[in-house]
């Protein structure tokens, strides 16, 4: 297997990795928005759904893709991927101190 395959096969794990991630930090975020406004009621009809919504998906985006990297940069490193995939790949993922 050449190093472009072994690459493809590498970004379409990272993708699935980084979908499966976010769907779970977004599905967490908003379970905990649901619970929050079952216990207070009054706030269900005012604007700070309108408000925390939108900020609670963009934490979650943040903090989805803070995850993947800091996960796909281990996972790097653990499997010695450094030499079988292609150093622009690597490169984006760790950074030399």
């Amino acid at each position: 297997m050449t190093t472009k395959e072994r690459t493809f096969i590498f970004n379409l794990c990272v993708i699935l990795f980084n979908i499966i991630v976010g769907l779970f930090i977004e599905a967490i975020l908003l379970l905990g928005l649901l619970f929050f406004l079952a216990e207070n009621p009054n706030l269900q009809e005012s604007v700070f759904t309108q408000v925390a919504i939108p900020i609670l998906l963009l934490i979650g985006l943040i903090a989805a893709m803070s995850i993947s990297v800091h996960a796909v940069s281990w996972a790097i490193k653990k499997f010695h991927l450094e030499d079988k995939l292609d150093p622009k790949v690597v490169s984006r993922y760790q950074k030399k101190l």
